[in-house]
């Protein structure tokens, strides 16, 4: 049986999936097996990632119907066999040296779950670091609560397949990895971080933080899945809306192409925001936020959608 298992679900990504698994199968660590999931792709992906590792029986194919990227791991999960499993996108790659410093890490410290620095990867050749912690070593939930609030992707992760097995993603909703991976981190016996860039995570057009779509705004269900599966205090509930619904949010209109549709949805998102969090505002201008910020807030606020372009422009 092998140690690691990596989870690569698959979905029109013709273009990208080869330099994904030839990243896996490059490692340094050898030991493990690959669970490709074809996800009722529409395009080539499936004959050309056979094609990039053939030969090589670390990689497994299996066919499902469509169900979205939720499924296709929660599939993958289910089949996983070896002590630990991790989850790429197949449009991203790994650094050569991924499966071995975060297994050797997992094995050291006991650890249910082991994060670690990734790239976001743009299709202009741009690499932009992200932290996957803002601590060294090994820490718990216990120990801080605020380990909630650190990189809330599920691919910058490599877990315990005993821990993870009986956990799922929600099917059909977007920011699946908000509405769960901060309940994981804050139910795992330990966690680990590895200070190292190891996972590019490719920008490309047409994702989902790009294009306008309502969709943006399950975001709102995703941090309501995290109040209701742990209990927090007030400081870690303005924090989810404030990092999440106030300012990522913001930010993912403001790269939308269209003018009119990004004051629509600036317009929106507040409303849900004074919806389920009234007193956001004089809540918000009382936290270390910088002036540009707090500026950006006001005019959120009072509505003035115009000016928050120039306002992030300055």
């Amino acid at each position: 049986m092998a140690k690691v298992s990596v989870i690569v679900p698959v979905y029109n990504v013709e273009k990208y999936v080869a330099k994904c698994l030839t990243s896996i199968q490059a490692q340094t660590f050898s030991d493990f097996e690959c669970l490709v999931i074809n996800d009722g792709t529409k395009d080539n992906s499936v004959k050309v990632a056979k094609a990039a590792v053939k030969g090589d029986k670390r990689f497994k194919f299996f066919n499902k119907e469509n169900g979205g990227l939720s499924d296709a791991r929660n599939f993958g999960i289910a089949r996983a066999k070896s002590e630990y499993l991790c989850l790429i996108d197949s449009d991203d790659y790994v650094d050569p040296k991924f499966l071995e410093l975060t297994y050797k890490a997992g094995i050291k410290n006991k650890s249910d779950i082991v994060c670690f620095d990734m790239y976001y990867a743009y299709e202009d050749g741009r690499l932009v670091y992200s932290w996957g912690a803002d601590f060294n070593g090994t820490r718990s939930f216990k120990e801080n609560k605020s380990i909630i609030f650190i990189n809330n992707s599920a691919n910058n992760k490599l877990y315990k397949t005993s821990f993870i097995k009986d956990k799922k993603f929600i099917k059909g909703m977007w920011y699946e990895d908000m509405a769960v991976v901060p309940i994981w981190m804050a139910k795992a016996n330990n966690i680990t971080h590895v200070a190292k860039p190891l996972y590019y995570y490719v920008q490309r057009e047409g994702s989902i933080t790009h294009d306008a779509d309502e969709r943006i705004f399950d975001i709102y269900k995703a941090v309501a899945k995290v109040k209701e599966g742990l209990f927090l205090g007030t400081y870690e509930v303005k924090n989810l809306y404030f990092e999440n619904c106030l300012i990522m949010t913001t930010l993912r209109i403001r790269d939308f192409k269209d003018k009119e549709t990004r004051l629509q949805y600036f317009k929106k998102n507040i409303e849900l925001l004074d919806e389920v969090y009234p007193n956001w505002y004089s809540d918000v201008l009382k936290e270390d936020y910088n002036n540009k910020q707090k500026i950006i807030f006001s005019l959120l606020h009072y509505h003035l959608f115009n000016l928050v372009e120039r306002a992030y422009r300055k």
